[in-house]
């Protein structure tokens, strides 16, 4: 066979390739579409539970009643974003979702405390980290002119003395 038959054959097994997975994702395209509605559903669902519960939080009433209250804050939403046949289970356990999410959220902010640095008092001197002295002058100058080479140097005053 030459290269340009085996071009031909590259090309004829490429479409018949490509031809499969077009009826595959055709035979499959209500399925896929309708499972990516449904998590779409479900996202938006759970965003409208979390506004609600965060909404009622704030009311001055009993814990049914700020459920019922989430529950119609939620469908009238769905109703407005024109989202139908959502199930009373599914708001329900977003709702709950949501409070949870809520408490959880709450607690660990009151739970948090600033924590105060233990200081001892009585520390023996040989546990007391100590400062490194740094090199004195000669001791520069000598390493400086073993590498030969120019080193800037600092006075008692603060000014940048150049040696070399």
């Amino acid at each position: 066979m030459t290269i340009k038959d085996w071009i031909y054959l590259g090309i004829t097994v490429a479409s018949y390739i490509i031809a499969i997975i077009a009826g595959i994702y055709a035979k499959n395209k209500a399925k896929i579409n309708k499972a990516t509605a449904v998590g779409k559903t479900l996202d938006v669902v759970g965003q409208l539970a979390t506004y609600a519960v965060h909404e009622t939080e704030s009311l001055d009433l009993e814990n049914e009643q700020k459920r019922q209250a989430a529950v119609q804050i939620i469908n009238q939403s769905l109703s407005w974003f024109g989202i139908k046949d959502v199930t009373p289970n599914t708001v329900n356990g977003a709702i709950e979702k949501a409070v949870n999410a809520m408490h959880l959220a709450n607690s660990d902010y009151q739970s948090v405390e600033p924590i105060q640095p233990e200081i001892a008092t009585n520390v023996p001197t040989n546990n007391l980290v100590q400062p490194t002295v740094a090199p004195d002058k000669s001791e520069r100058q000598n390493v400086a002119n073993s590498a030969n080479t120019t080193v800037a140097e600092q006075n008692t005053t603060g000014e940048v003395v150049k040696n070399g």
